[in-house]
This record gives C-alpha cells, structure tokens and sequence, in this order.
C-alpha cells in the first residue's frame, strides 16, 4: 500500500471489496466466539449456584428455547463437560471449572486476535477508500466531495 501512485484504481477497489469481505467474515467469526464466551460463562455461573444447592433440590433446568424441565438434583459432587470433539468427560466441579476457564481463556485471546485483525482490515479499507477519493477529486469526477 506504500506506492499507490501510478496503478490501476479498479485494482484498489478489487482490494477494498476483499478486504471489505474478510472484515465481514471475521464480524461473523466474532459473534460465534462471543456466544461461545456466553455459554461458558452461564455453565460456569450454573456450576457456582449448584455450589449453594443442596442433593435431592428440585429444580427447573433449560431444555432449549426458551422451555424447562423439573428435575431433582441428585449429584452436586462432578459435572459432565465437553472437551471437544463431541467429547463430554465426567469431572469433579473443580476440574470441570478449571476446563471451562481455560476455554474461556482460549475463547478471549481469539477473541482479542480477532478484534485485532478485524481493525488491521479496517485501516486498510479507509486507506484505500482515502486514496480513491484523493483519484477522485484529481481527476475532477462529479460527486467525489
């Protein structure tokens, strides 16, 4: 992008529209990672309640959209988790804690990347739409104010 004197505007505009797509699919990566975190913060949220709960406690559990069910607890003491891979391993709270804090950690550094990537892709698209202006007004086109 250093020397953008002396080439073809339609190659910029090629640029801008790739580089305007790659920004798209990463807004779209950042919402699946953010609904990610979500989830994970609610099962850590659930597993710290169920600390103050005690066995044989009736309670209403979510089934999927926006519907519960009525279930006893009956152990408290380990949690089924995922480990990926459509893994779930059974673990005591503690160790099923530690799993899901450190995908949350894993969750907010790609989050963090992502968001960097996405401000990279940004700069670019106003460098090049700064650039094409500046084409624009040199040449005198109507409507480049």
């Amino acid at each position: 992008m250093a020397d953008m004197n002396g080439q073809d505007p339609r190659v910029f505009v090629n640029q801008h529209r790739e580089f305007q797509k790659r920004a798209e699919m990463v807004q779209q990566q950042i919402g699946m990672v953010q609904l990610s975190m979500e989830d994970c913060n609610r099962a850590l949220n659930t597993i710290e309640e169920l600390s103050n709960v005690s066995e044989g406690s009736e309670m209403m559990f979510p089934i999927g959209s926006g519907s519960f069910v009525y279930a006893n607890v009956s152990h408290i003491d380990t949690i089924v988790v995922d480990v990926g891979a459509g893994i779930s391993v059974e673990r005591p709270v503690t160790a099923a804690k530690e799993i899901l804090q450190r995908r949350r950690e894993r969750l907010t550094s790609a989050l963090e990347n992502m968001n960097n990537t996405l401000l990279q892709l940004t700069q670019q698209i106003r460098t090049i739409e700064a650039f094409l202006a500046k084409m624009q007004q040199a040449q005198g086109i109507p409507g480049s104010q």
